[in-house]
């Protein structure tokens, strides 16, 4: 059964999840459903393909769950899209995991109710590629508005990286706060202060819990928004 709220997952491995081991994984809800290989099924940690061993624990399963929280009415899908070390010009519309992305959130069908994008890690190893994100990724995001949207946008932040390895870290964290303002409809989840896994990139298990929490949170505030602007425009007409 088709789920009544279906969100996009996209970026990079963080949105993914690597997070192990796999016996600390949240406990699968029924109502809580995935997109995979054409049909949707309960969800369960890793949310990423099957056949990479990489892919672990990640934020989608604690968002969902806080959702159903929140309202255990209604039930979640979740279409994850993310592909771990790609860089933002991969996210560009016409390039293949834009297209896979818009096809899976329209194949899986039902009422798209929100895309979650995590991506900046691979630009903040390079002085060089990082101050060309923000244009990059405003192209990403009117893609997404317009190919599947007008829908609530939340924007993760890059974490808090080794400096050695990732130089330019803050300034694509600071161009993510700066669109987050800008851009209608995208709220910022910061993720600073959340602690690494030791590899330094990708966050722990309760970090990947607390931020998936952070994630549900912040959509529920973008979806309140949106009800309000349109019952005042319902109210003016």
């Amino acid at each position: 059964m088709r789920p009544s709220r279906v969100f996009l997952l996209a970026g990079q491995s963080n949105m993914v999840g690597r997070g192990f081991p796999l016996s600390m994984a949240e406990t699968p809800d029924p109502r809580l459903q995935v997109w995979r290989d054409g049909a949707w099924e309960t969800a369960s940690d890793p949310l990423g393909p099957r056949d990479n061993a990489k892919n672990g624990i990640g934020p989608g399963m604690s968002f969902g769950l806080r959702l159903l929280e929140r309202d255990p009415r209604r039930d979640v899908g979740l279409v994850m899209c993310a592909k771990g070390a790609t860089p933002i010009s991969k996210w560009q519309p016409g390039r293949v995991l834009y297209n896979r992305s818009v096809e899976g959130a329209k194949a899986a069908g039902g009422r798209l109710a929100g895309i979650l994008f995590l991506q900046g890690e691979y630009e903040a190893e390079s002085p060089d590629d990082a101050p060309a994100w923000g244009t990059a990724f405003r192209r990403t995001f009117d893609a997404f508005m317009t190919d599947l949207g007008p829908v609530p946008f939340v924007l993760g932040q890059i974490g808090t990286l080794p400096p050695d390895r990732s130089p330019a870290q803050q300034i694509v964290r600071d161009q993510q706060a700066v669109l987050a303002e800008e851009l209608p409809g995208v709220a910022l989840v910061e993720t600073i202060d959340l602690p690494t896994a030791p590899d330094g990139v990708h966050f722990s298990v309760d970090a990947y819990r607390i931020l998936g929490a952070r994630f549900a949170d912040v959509w529920l505030e973008l979806a309140a928004k949106r009800r309000r602007r349109f019952n005042r425009l319902l109210t003016r007409g």
